[in-house]
């Protein structure tokens, strides 16, 4: 008899050794857990068989050489079910007897055919695109190739071709680590494209495993290409605003120095013109000719409107650069302090001003006055001709107040020239006169 322990053992199928009476001398493991082992009760071939099979086989399977029946074999169920057997005999006689299951193939292959279709549906609704290699690194498997590259050149390619020359030390170290000890790895990196692009992707990297063995690995990479180039200019742009704000401070203390020369170095030469001016007025203005006395007008007039000057500038600076110190603001008393400042000029300007019942808020008062003073002095001074000016103040609530979310909208409304829509954005421009009379 022939020593069948060690082919037994590798072998995947159902397998026996029948003698030349049929019984069963020897089965693996796959044999005995379907049919039971050779101490079970069924001590021969003939009696797994079906009654109707028996003969057949018997004498099919008895033949020399090769031979393959069909018949039903009782499994350990008790129930019957076809299998196709295949018998050999050995030069001594002994008759092996292979068992394959009818009907496997093909369910196998059904089953095949609904995973696949899972599979397929599942890559087509993901985002990422999904690769798949063989122990080599060459990809036999694929989602969806990158966009606007054909299919069949990434399938048979090489995946580690694939990386941007500077990336590729990096990428044969991970694909290293996942064949060796079948980690998963997470990483972003930079692709190279066939047409010379280079794209940022970021990717997960895992082992195909069978059993012990890594035979492949598989690829989840997708393409982050635009969110790279967003935050880079995110960051560029961050980094040009700390620029800005570096150089905005530094324009904030050259303008508080020049605050500082102003009130100082500039003020006292201008006292000095218009003292002497006066003087020269008072002691000499009689005795000067006509043409004098209109050069020294112009002279003081042209000082006035330099002091008036350099207190903008020093008022612009103080408002740019002071703690802001806001507190409750009566805005209807400072409308009455700035219609008493304004009287004269309403007396000449034969003008009105209507003012509306104005809210209490938070705000900085020298502000408020400032603000109320040049928008009713503006519309007082730059009135129709032969037309009496007249001035609406009111105010209105915008949002809710109960939950600290309202605003309060100030209307200054005159019946003036006005100001054409394109001046819109110069109107607050520093010292701008959009009307030169």
């Amino acid at each position: 008899m022939l020593d069948h322990s060690l082919f037994f053992a590798v072998s995947q199928e159902p397998l026996a050794c029948v003698d030349l009476e049929h019984r069963l001398v020897a089965v693996n493991a796959r044999w005995a857990a379907l049919f039971g082992d050779v101490q079970a009760e069924a001590k021969t071939l003939a009696d797994l068989l079906h009654p109707d099979d028996r003969e057949a086989v018997l004498a099919g399977l008895g033949a020399s050489g090769h031979s393959d029946v069909v018949a039903r074999l009782r499994g350990l169920d008790g129930e019957s079910r076809t299998f196709g057997l295949r018998g050999a005999r050995s030069p001594t006689g002994e008759l092996y007897v292979s068992a394959q299951e009818r009907g496997r193939e093909e369910a196998l292959g059904a089953e095949l055919a609904f995973v696949k279709r899972r599979l397929d549906a599942l890559f087509s609704a993901m985002q990422d695109e999904v690769y798949m290699t063989d122990e080599r690194g060459i990809i036999d498997g694929l989602a969806r190739p990158p966009a606007g590259v054909p299919r069949e050149a990434v399938l048979g390619s090489v995946m580690l071709d694939w990386s941007a020359p500077e990336e590729r030390a990096l990428m044969e170290a991970r694909y290293h680590d996942v064949r060796k000890n079948g980690a998963l790895v997470v990483y972003e990196t930079i692709a190279r494209f066939p047409d010379g692009s280079k794209q940022y992707v970021a990717s997960r990297l895992g082992p195909i495993m069978d059993g012990d063995r890594c035979v492949g690995t598989v690829l989840i990479t997708r393409n982050v290409t635009q969110e790279r180039l967003a935050e880079e200019a995110k960051r560029r742009a961050e980094q040009q605003v700390r620029e800005y704000m570096v150089q905005l401070e530094r324009s904030n203390r050259e303008l508080e120095r020049f605050a500082s020369v102003a009130s100082h170095d500039l003020q006292e030469p201008l006292r000095k013109i218009q003292a002497f001016c006066d003087r020269l007025r008072e002691r000499f203005g009689e005795s000067l000719t006509d043409i004098g006395r209109d050069y020294l007008a112009r002279v003081i007039d042209a000082a006035k409107r330099m002091q008036d000057l350099i207190n903008d500038l020093l008022m612009f600076s103080r408002l740019s650069t002071k703690e802001k110190t806001h507190s409750r603001v009566n805005l209807n008393k400072i409308a009455k302090t700035v219609l008493s400042d304004l009287e004269v000029r309403l007396e000449e300007t034969h003008g009105k001003v209507h003012v509306g019942e104005l809210p209490t808020l938070e705000a900085d008062a020298v502000h408020m006055r400032q603000l109320l003073q040049n928008l009713i002095g503006n519309a007082l001074k730059f009135s129709r001709p032969d037309v009496p000016p007249v001035v609406h103040v009111t105010a209105e609530t915008v949002g809710r107040e109960d939950d600290g979310s309202g605003m309060i909208r100030l209307k200054v409304a005159d019946n003036g020239i006005g100001i054409e829509p394109r001046y819109h954005e110069r109107i607050f421009g520093i010292f701008e006169r959009l009307h030169g009379r």
